[in-house]
């Protein structure tokens, strides 16, 4: 599954990582261009400048048919020596399905952090399993600066994908400039997600002359979501049973023995990527799920990872019903909604689930 971190500027943290991290983004700004001007010179790809013509119109539509408040981002460009623009990693428990978070002012906390130097997030994920953290690391082609500083257009985001998935990017980062939520990284990624596929199949039948049918593009969407519901159903499985023999292996003191729990945990895990495939009879293929659960390459972060995103799409289709299949009028419903002090992620979701206008609130 592709990845879009939500990341902020050092300005607003504190620390050693925070400094590194300033540094590197302060060197990516120093590097851009307006996007106008970078399609006068036409000195990048043709694949390149067919995308970064598209970003004014994308841009436009989201402001006008959606709501969202892009500001003064995606007017410049930055042109990367790397596929990715930063690398995530994050770590969990080894004994109990539980990620390590960080917290940082503004956005809370966050169940990874990221790095704009491969070398330096290698460095943090063997600092993490020293530690006796389970890891896992991937690169990302974007993040977002949450409306604190304007956010560039990188070429990751250009070359990492099709012109249908560049448009679906570019609206979900402007959908984390409009509302986010701080500590509830999962809601804010799902609601991104939920809004960016139905806008781009509109933006899609609005403008015919990009030759892509959208519905093609909504098909596979639906594919998508029909895998996702099977995954999901997988993920809910593998953690009932991962959960059991951690509880399980805490009362035995024979698994107080490291090498024999982790032996013992292998073989469920192995068990875990045998039985994926099985169970998904077939939906996976040519989906984001199809190289999911591969064997050697599972551990608790792994699993919490899959957690995060497209986990919770069934509570915003409800939202979206309340307020008439209408985006825009669904993001200003959740704003209302969601703009109190919030309990704990259960009454988040509740209140997503039963969201509806003012107007139809009241008695």
């Amino acid at each position: 599954m592709k990845k879009k971190l939500i990341f902020l500027s050092v300005f607003l943290f504190t620390g050693c990582y925070s400094f590194e991290q300033g540094y590197g983004q302060f060197s990516l700004l120093l590097k851009q261009q307006k996007i106008e001007d970078v399609l006068e010179e036409n000195k990048e790809t043709k694949d390149r400048i067919e995308k970064l013509k598209l970003v004014k119109p994308i841009l436009a539509y989201a402001e006008s048919e959606i709501g969202l408040t892009p500001g003064n981002s995606y007017k410049k460009y930055i042109a990367l020596e790397s596929t990715s623009v930063s690398w995530v990693v994050q770590g969990a428990e080894k004994r109990k399905l539980k990620l390590k978070t960080w917290w940082f002012p503004f956005v809370g906390s966050q169940p990874y952090l990221g790095f704009f130097e491969k070398d330096k997030a290698f460095k943090k994920r063997d600092e993490l399993k020293n530690e006796g953290f389970d890891t896992v690391m991937g690169g990302v082609s974007a993040f977002s600066l949450l409306g604190y500083y304007p956010d560039p257009i990188y070429s990751s985001m250009l070359d990492q994908s099709t012109l249908s998935e560049f448009i679906e990017v570019l609206i979900h980062e402007s959908v984390h400039r409009t509302l986010y939520i701080p500590d509830y990284y999962s809601f804010n990624e799902n609601l991104a997600d939920f809004i960016a596929k139905r806008a781009t199949v509109h933006f899609l039948d609005l403008h015919p002359e990009l030759k892509i049918n959208s519905q093609e593009y909504f098909s596979q969407y639906k594919k998508n979501l029909l895998a996702q519901k099977k995954f999901q159903e997988y993920l809910g499985k593998v953690k009932k049973e991962i959960t059991e023999f951690y509880e399980y292996a805490e009362k035995n003191s024979e698994f107080n023995d490291e090498s024999i729990f982790l032996a013992e945990r292998e073989i469920k895990f192995n068990q875990i990527a045998s039985e994926y495939k099985k169970f998904m009879n077939g939906l996976e293929i040519g989906t984001n799920y199809e190289f999911s659960f591969q064997k050697g390459k599972i551990n608790n972060a792994v699993i919490l990872s899959y957690s995060i995103y497209e986990a919770k799409q069934e509570p915003l289709e409800k939202a979206y019903q309340n307020a008439k299949q209408d985006l825009k009028l669904m993001l200003n419903n959740l704003k209302n909604c969601l703009s109190g002090s919030l309990q704990d992620e259960k009454e988040l979701w509740n209140k997503v689930e039963n969201c509806r206008s003012v107007s139809e609130s009241k008695p």
